[in-house]
């Protein structure tokens, strides 16, 4: 399997604030039983805070996706909210 690994940076370039998401899915670092561990994560954060969203070993992929898909339908409907406030 690939790594997939990808940074978005979520302000202007130049812009005084930071903000970025990350999605990473593949190989970590670290060795479980003799074997490299897999890690899914989704990462959002900004100048003082950090939330991290990871599959964990109880959570099968279609969870995970699912629990993706929820996330992208909430922001999409807050923006939705807040261009028409």
């Amino acid at each position: 399997m690939h790594n997939y690994s990808k940074r978005y940076w979520l302000n202007a370039e130049g812009h005084s604030s930071t903000g970025s998401a990350v999605a990473f899915h593949g190989d970590s670092p670290w060795d479980r039983d003799g074997k490299r561990e897999k890690i899914t994560f989704l990462e959002i954060s900004d100048c003082h805070n950090k939330v991290r969203l990871h599959r964990s070993d109880f959570d099968d992929m279609a969870e995970f996706i699912v629990k993706m898909e929820k996330l992208r339908d909430a922001i999409t409907e807050f923006v939705s909210h807040l261009r028409n406030a």
